[in-house]
Formats: structure tokens, C-alpha cells, sequence
């Protein structure tokens, strides 16, 4: 026994360095991780401990560097950084209470008003420290007024806000535990230890004064009955709550990649809604149309006796064709598996295949001519552009009230232009359609329209005078192409 207390006896001053600097970098490192936007409760009050290790670390070191300035400064202004030193100290534990009072309320959803707790402990010590200073001080009693001082702001903050700390912890585990990742619940376990130790060591056992209960437990007495230094035990529980509170903050990283991680999952669902959203209203939608519209046709021609019989029911068995196409597209749909059917062919090939769908020359004098010399569009593009010319001859079939209409194809590797004119009524003030909200798929499948030319690296532009028909121009260049990332 009277080895280790030689032992810490010698290097009890890098005892009393050691132990302050695990305060002073516990608390550098909670402040310095940024908590402000987790849904944690801990989060909410981390930052107070943080501000406790910091104050504490640096209090403590007085032990250090005051009796150095002994050899030089007289004892008024040594007994100045002895109570500045003190006041530090306090300050730190209201930090200390204050984080666990902080916790506790959030935590239990309790009034704010026991936030006042903790200051009106420090207040109550503070002014007795202060007031009484004049009346019990004297030049021969400095040590022994720090010491009575600094005994009874571990008495009131320091003790209860060690085990305030550690109950509010300990009711953090429920949270903890639902967030799933058991590894954290158990070093939460033992920040909850450390804290409850140092309310012992730190809160009980306190300076050697005349004054009970400090006579009964004191650090003077622990070190000669043990050989310690209870210095190393509060360095223990310091390291412990460093440790153990800084590894808890990883807590707080794995929240953040979970929160990113179900953002960049709901902003997948909203661009697969959105795009679902589209294929419905350019595809089904509009086949549904284009069906509506050879029904009339076919109406028309029963109407008419003279019409062969053989014909309608060419004619029906093309619509039930068609019916059955929407419902395969619908299927697809449902399963998030829906793949075109006209992936596989060329552009022609995919425009020619729109004309027949929508009996587009029924209905209109349609001049279609194709001067296209590049090399063949992806699978994407060709999709893209089918919509777009689909959702643009919907509109001339069910809205424009024309008769004549051109469609132009013209390009090569570096430049495609699409045209569409139609000598129908036109649109007044074309571009507030894009914004407005009286007529729903007027203003979706325009919008849709412009989507689509972006997402391939185009430019559609839409011109009409009432009047005068529409004008649909789609743009693809090949720097532009670039720059968008179209595929």
C-alpha cells in the first residue's frame, strides 16, 4: 500500500494534468459534431455536457499552474485565480446538471421550468460564495474558504447532476434501442456507468474541510486509506465518459445515412410516381382515346347500311386488338416492368406505327416526311420522342378542330429536328397553359411533353396564335445531348 501511495505521491502533478485533458477533449469533441438536425433527445442536450468537459478540464488544470505562480505573485492575487478557478469549476457542474435536467424534461415531455433548477443552485452558491467572502475570509484562511467553496458546488451540482445525467441516460436506451442497432444500447450502458461513478467520485468525495460531511468522506482520507488519489478515479470516469460518449456519437452518423438513405428512397418513389404518372397519361390514356375516336368511325359506318359487314369486323377485331395492348401495358405497369413495344424498331418505324394507332389520317391530312440520315436512336429516345408525338397529336385530334397536318423529320448525327404543324384553332397565351389548372390534362401532357424533351438533351418549343394552328418543334443537338446526359 505504501508502495502506490509513494507511487502517485511522486506524479500526483501528472495525475492532475492527465485526468483535466480527457475532460477538456471529451467536451472539444462532442461540440465539434454537429447534432443540430438528429431526432435523438440526446442530440438535443449533448452539446451542454460538451461545455461541462471543456470548463472542467480547464478549472482543473489550476491545480497545475496556480502553485506555480506562487514563487512570484502575492497571496491576494494567488487567493484571485484560486476563487476565479473555483467559480470555473462551478460553472462546469451547473453545465453538468443542466445537460441532465435539459435531457430529462425533453425526455419526459416535462414543464421547462425545472431548466431553473440547476441555476438557481448555482445562484444560491455563488451569492453565498460572494457575500459571505468579506465576513470569513482573512488572510490567514484563503485555502480553507476555496476548499469550503468548492466542497459545497459539488454537494449541490455536482452530485445531482451526475445522477440526474445518469437517469436521464438511462431513459434514452428505449430510444435507443428501437433505433435497432444494439452496439449502441450497450455503450450507452456504459456512459450511464462512468456517469454515475463520477457523481461519486466527483460529487462525495470531496476536499478535506472541517465540516461535516466532508470530515467523513474527503479526498485526503480516500488517499491515505487506499493509495489512490481519487484524482485517478475521476480521470477514470472521465476517460470512460470520453470514451464511451464519443463512440456513442457514431450513433448520429449511422441516423444520418439511414435519413439520407430513406430520402434518396422517397425521391426514387416520387421520379418512378411521376414517371408512371406520364407513361399513363401520354400512353394508356391516349390509346384509350385513339380507340374512343375508331369506335365513332365504326358507329358512324353501322349507321350506314350499305357498308360491308366484313369490314366492321375488321375493324372491331382492331379495336379488341388494341384494347388487349392496353391492358398488357397496364400489367406491365403494375409490375414496374413495363418495356414498349416498339423498343425494337426504328424511329419511322415507331412514328408510322403511332400514325396507324391513333388512325391519324382519319381524321387528318397528314404530311409526313422523314429525312432523317444519322445512325439509329437509343431505346430511350426513340420512347422518349414516340410520347412526345403522341401526346402532340392527341392534343391537334381532341382539341384543335384541324383538318391539315405536317409531320418533319430531318437529320443526321448531329442534329435532329422534329416539326409538327397543324392548321387547327391555335392557343392563346400557349405558355400559361403550363401553369394553369382549369383544364388538368391540357397542362399535364404539355408539361410531360417538355420532361421528356429534357430528359434526352432536347428543346421543345411550342408557337400559336389563336387562330392559327400550333407549331411543335423538338431540337436534338449533340453538344446539348452531352452536356444533359441523355442516353
Amino acid at each position: 500500500m505504501s508502495a502506490i501511495y509513494n507511487f502517485f505521491q511522486t506524479n500526483i502533478v501528472i495525475v492532475y494534468f492527465i485526468y483535466p485533458l480527457i475532460f477538456f477533449l471529451m467536451g472539444f469533441g462532442i461540440l465539434l459534431k454537429n447534432t443540430a438536425h438528429s431526432r435523438f433527445n440526446l442530440a438535443q442536450s449533448l452539446n451542454y455536457l460538451g461545455f461541462f468537459g471543456i470548463i472542467q478540464g480547464i478549472s482543473d488544470w489550476g491545480k497545475i499552474f496556480i502553485p506555480i505562480q506562487q514563487t512570484y505573485l502575492n497571496p491576494s492575487f494567488i487567493f484571485l485565480l484560486g476563487s476565479i478557478k473555483t467559480i470555473a469549476s462551478a460553472i462546469s457542474f451547473y453545465f453538468l446538471f443542466y445537460f441532465g435536467m435539459h435531457l430529462l424534461v425533453n425526455t419526459r415531455e416535462g414543464s421547462r421550468k425545472y431548466l431553473l433548477i440547476p441555476l438557481f443552485l448555482l445562484l444560491v452558491w455563488f451569492t453565498h460564495f460572494i457575500f459571505l467572502q468579506p465576513f470569513l475570509v482573512n488572510d490567514k484562511n484563503h485555502d480553507w474558504w476555496l476548499a469550503i467553496s468548492d466542497i459545497w458546488s459539488r454537494y449541490l451540482l455536482a452530485f445531482p447532476g451526475g445522477i440526474v445525467s445518469s437517469y436521464a441516460l438511462f431513459l434514452q436506451r428505449r430510444e435507443f434501442q428501437r433505433f435497432g442497432v444494439p452496439s449502441m444500447t450497450r455503450t450507452l450502458n456504459f456512459v450511464i456507468f462512468s456517469m454515475v461513478l463520477y457523481s461519486i467520485v466527483g460529487g462525495i468525495i470531496v476536499p478535506y474541510a472541517p465540516v461535516i460531511p466532508a470530515l467523513l468522506f474527503n479526498s485526503k482520507l480516500f488517499f491515505e486509506t487506499t493509495g489512490i488519489p481519487v484524482e485517478l478515479f475521476r480521470g477514470i470516469s472521465g476517460f470512460l465518459m470520453a470514451f464511451f460518449t464519443l463512440k456513442i456519437l457514431k450513433v448520429f452518423d449511422i441516423e444520418y445515412q439511414n435519413y439520407f438513405y430513406q430520402a434518396e428512397r422517397q425521391k426514387a418513389v416520387m421520379k418512378e410516381r411521376d414517371m408512371i404518372a406520364r407513361d399513363l397519361h401520354d400512353g394508356i390514356i391516349q390509346s384509350i382515346y385513339g380507340i374512343g375516336l375508331y369506335l365513332e368511325k365504326i358507329r358512324s359506318t353501322l349507321i350506314d347500311q350499305n357498308k360491308d359487314v366484313k369490314k366492321v369486323q375488321k375493324e372491331f377485331q382492331e379495336v379488341i386488338t388494341n384494347l388487349n395492348a392496353i391492358i398488357y401495358d397496364i400489367r406491365s405497369y403494375i409490375k414496374h416492368l413495363k418495356t414498349p413495344k416498339n423498343v425494337h424498331h426504328s424511329l419511322k418505324e415507331v412514328i408510322n406505327r403511332l400514325i396507324e394507332e391513333l388512325n391519324i389520317n382519319e381524321y387528318l391530312q397528314l404530311e409526313f416526311q422523314y429525312e432523317y440520315a444519322g445512325k439509329e436512336l437509343s431505346i430511350f429516345k426513340t420512347v422518349q420522342i414516340y410520347y412526345i408525338l403522341k401526346e402532340a397529336f392527341s392534343n391537334i385530334l381532341r382539341h384543335a378542330d384541324a383538318t391539315k397536318a405536317s409531320l418533319k423529320v430531318i437529320g443526321n448525327n448531329e442534329n435532329l429536328l422534329i416539326e409538327i404543324i397543324d392548321n387547327g384553332k391555335g392557343i392563346e397565351n400557349v405558355n400559361s397553359h403550363f401553369e394553369k389548372k382549369d383544364n388538368y390534362f391540357l397542362q399535364q401532357g404539355l408539361r410531360n411533353m417538355k420532361h421528356r424533351a429534357e430528359s434526352i438533351g432536347g428543346e421543345l418549343t411550342i408557337v400559336s396564335t389563336l387562330g392559327n394552328g400550333v407549331k411543335i418543334t423538338l431540337l436534338l443537338q449533340k453538344g446539348r445531348e452531352n452536356q444533359k446526359g441523355g442516353s
